[in-house]
């Protein structure tokens, strides 16, 4: 539901009877003259296509590793979950920390493993019931008051959108989105993210908001691990970014497999005493089956547990998937619902220390499409994030 001229919008949920009917389900948060969308994203049809393809191949897309041995000579051969064949296979299981991955050696002879170096429809006819029989309180808390487990127990919507600005219904945010303000906070202070281009994306507008300055030229490989840190010794905060561990679909053919490492590593190297780590999984993983994602959290959330015993003043997020359409086949409103009820019940028992951060609905609210949402949303969940520290 949105109204554009208020810069306005929120989601809601749909309701399947198992008889070819549902139910859309959305709270009034705002008032005026909004418009309801219902949009049909993949077909029953083409969902089942993605299905039975992952799990017959593996993978929906390969990633080709680059071998280059000692005379210099240069070959490729494919990578991914499955061996493929029984012949030419090299393991790098034990390079992605127990988590399956392998890669075929070249046609070519010469070649040993140690050369490899990376690897809408519209319904347009509904009936609209409206009940107004309920009204919705501002929140009590503060958002870094509140248990944690609040963010998980909640269904859509989470909040909304007024005035461009986005409302958290969980708890108060009331941190002022200054740079005074997040300076102040973050002194001293050291945030750690791992994940995709998306949370690359997100170091980059905390480096804009922050005024901090980068380890490396953006220019660079892009898979490459980022620092970006204050101008000013008296505030020293840091800001990290890496990549999540394979499989992830590298675009430069110069990225090493040293570059993809899953949060079991950097949880270790981690030293700070207070640091903010943020974990995300979600487009890269849309292209394997449903197991490999389970297989991939229940390593982080082991060695999350191990991290929280070993630096107890640690804040842990763990960045929700966000809407996006993509042209590649994977249907991810579908992949979303399934990765959200394994990641939810693998952290059910963790979940009072773990803050959980729902992208989906500020993305659907604002109708954001794009696999790297705008910079102007970004900042906004950025604030969203901050509001649970500061």
């Amino acid at each position: 539901m949105s109204e554009k001229g208020k810069g306005a919008g929120s989601t809601g949920y749909v309701v399947e009877h198992g008889n070819g009917t549902y139910i859309g389900v959305i709270r009034a948060l705002l008032s005026g003259s909004p418009h309801i969308k219902i949009p049909l994203s993949f077909a029953k049809e083409s969902i089942g296509l993605y299905v039975n393809y992952i799990y017959r191949n593996g993978m929906l897309r390969t990633v080709q590793g680059i071998f280059k041995n000692a005379r210099g000579e240069t070959g490729k051969g494919s990578c991914g979950i499955h061996t493929l064949t029984k012949h030419g296979i090299c393991d790098f299981t034990s390079l992605n920390y127990g988590m399956r991955w392998f890669c075929l050696l070249p046609n070519a002879s010469g070649f040993n493993c140690l050369d490899c170096s990376t690897s809408n429809k519209n319904i347009k006819i509904i009936k609209t019931e409206v009940h107004g029989d309920k009204f919705i309180d501002h929140p009590e808390y503060l958002c870094r008051q509140i248990n944690p487990s609040v963010t998980w127990n909640i269904s859509s919507p989470v909040g909304y959108l007024y005035n461009e600005t986005w409302h958290n219904l969980l708890c108060q945010n009331n941190v002022e989105p200054s740079y005074n303000r997040y300076v102040s906070c973050l002194t001293n202070r050291e945030i750690y993210m791992v994940g995709d281009s998306t949370v690359r994306h997100w170091l980059m507008s905390l480096a804009e908001i922050l005024n901090l300055a980068y380890s490396i030229k953006l220019t660079l490989d892009p898979h490459y691990p980022i620092k970006a840190f204050s101008k000013s010794t008296r505030d020293n905060i840091t800001v990290t970014w890496a990549a999540h561990e394979f499989p992830f679909f590298a675009y430069t053919s110069n990225a090493t497999i040293n570059y993809f490492k899953p949060a079991r590593y950097h949880l270790n190297v981690l030293r700070s005493k207070n640091p903010i780590v943020v974990l995300h999984w979600y487009v890269h993983i849309g292209f394997v089956p449903l197991s490999v994602y389970e297989e991939h959290v229940m390593n982080a959330k082991d060695s999350i547990v191990e991290f929280l015993d070993r630096v107890p003043d640690a804040k842990i997020f763990i960045k929700g998937p966000h809407n996006l359409q993509h042209t590649d086949g994977v249907p991810y409103d579908f992949v979303r619902y399934l990765q959200d009820k394994i990641i939810f019940k693998i952290f059910d028992n963790i979940k009072h220390k773990i803050v959980y951060l729902n992208q989906w609905d500020i993305t659907v609210a604002s109708e954001s499409y794009e696999m790297h949402p705008s910079n102007s949303l970004r900042h906004q969940m950025i604030h969203e994030l901050l509001s649970y520290i500061c």
